[in-house]
């Protein structure tokens, strides 16, 4: 592709799914690709857009946790000159699921992993650095946007606050 050229998405999923079967692209309206990629292949789609979106900016990786050890991430990139967003959407499963680092391609991406496997336990194969980022150490091993994780509530006593009421409606209640 010629740099600064526009390609649409349904140019460049036919594109994809004809290099990599088994991926499967799905242009949406509103300029978005939404492309289901097996696990084995986010890196050679994610280096097919690194070398074919010329301006690809990589926005976000992030998990889901879908319950009883089944995951999806969710990739997002942007392309300006495209005006199109390409979402990647690579399921997993078992307790500790595990997918290749894209994070030297789009280096970018290397936060975005290490908070992906901070908060859902997703190993990232090849990543650098996957060390705790925002939670405390006495966190470590346990992930607190896995839908198993319990809130220990105890920690709001030790504080000298006042756990919230559970049902609370917006605006406050009428008694």
């Amino acid at each position: 592709m010629s740099e600064g050229a526009p390609i649409s998405a349904a140019t460049f999923g036919r594109q994809i799914v004809n290099k990599f079967p088994g991926v499967e692209c799905i242009p949406k309206e509103d300029g978005i690709l939404e492309c289901i990629v097996p696990a084995d292949k986010i890196r050679d789609v994610v280096g097919m857009i690194d070398e074919e979106i010329h301006d690809a900016f990589p926005e976000s990786v992030f998990g889901v946790d879908l319950q009883e050890d089944k995951y999806e991430l969710i990739y997002i990139f942007w392309s300006r000159t495209n005006r199109t967003q390409y979402h990647l959407r690579v399921s997993l499963e078992g307790s500790n699921p595990e997918v290749e680092t894209v994070c030297d391609i789009f280096p970018g991406m290397e936060w975005h992993e290490r908070e992906t496997h901070e908060m859902f336990g997703i190993g990232f194969k090849g990543h650098p650095d996957l060390r705790l980022l925002l939670l405390p150490e006495e966190l470590e091993g346990k992930f607190p946007l896995r839908k198993s994780f319990v809130t220990d509530r105890a920690r709001l006593e030790e504080a000298d606050r006042t756990p919230p009421k559970p049902n609370a409606t917006e605006g406050g209640a009428s008694e």
